[in-house]
């Protein structure tokens, strides 16, 4: 019974309105990547956490090293995913990741920061701006904005390119935004 009231919840509360930039072809079945901690919790996504076996043999090692988008570009690059760059200015980047998942290509807005805080700071600030759907990841002094999308989608997405094992997922809910435990984490 509990986990049809956390499906429908979760339907509920990330259903929104407006067009979503990231859609999954086969839609997204978020069970296999994500469990819901039982924690009381006022928006399901407060009490979601990634399974163990997403980030199963990865390197979660907090990076305390200077980043670029060529660190982004590696590690998916190392999945096997196309991807191209646009670069507007020197710290700002657009990865496009051409994955067949995807109805269009997924594009990441790579913010390069001058350390882990600013980098955090920019992606909770983004996520807010962008509003509920909004997702991205943070790795030492790189803040990864992906496409707004349902925040199941975003969910699946992430942890099937391994991005939630590359750096700190972040989403926006309804009212917040959370950090999804589970996968690579800073101190």
């Amino acid at each position: 019974m509990r986990r049809v009231g956390v499906v429908l919840a979760l339907s509920v509360a990330l259903g929104g309105c407006g067009g979503k930039e990231l859609v999954l072809v086969k839609g997204a079945h978020w069970e296999p990547f994500v469990y819901d901690s039982r924690r009381e919790a006022p928006e399901p996504l407060a009490a979601m956490v990634f399974r163990e076996k997403v980030c199963a043999g990865r390197e979660l090692a907090p990076q305390y090293s200077r980043l670029d988008e060529n660190d982004l570009l590696d590690f998916l690059r190392s999945q096997q995913l196309p991807v191209r760059v646009e670069r507007p200015r020197t710290d700002l980047s657009y990865v496009l990741v051409d994955d067949p998942r995807t109805r269009a290509p997924a594009r990441l807005r790579v913010a390069i920061l001058q350390d882990a805080d600013q980098a955090g700071r920019e992606l909770a600030e983004a996520l807010v701006q962008h509003g509920q759907g909004a997702w991205g990841v943070h790795r030492s002094n790189l803040a990864v904005l992906g496409p707004v999308g349902d925040p199941t989608h975003d969910l699946v997405f992430a942890a099937q390119i391994g991005l939630v094992c590359w750096g700190v997922f972040t989403v926006r809910g309804r009212e917040d935004t959370f950090v999804i435990p589970g996968g690579y984490r800073e101190l």
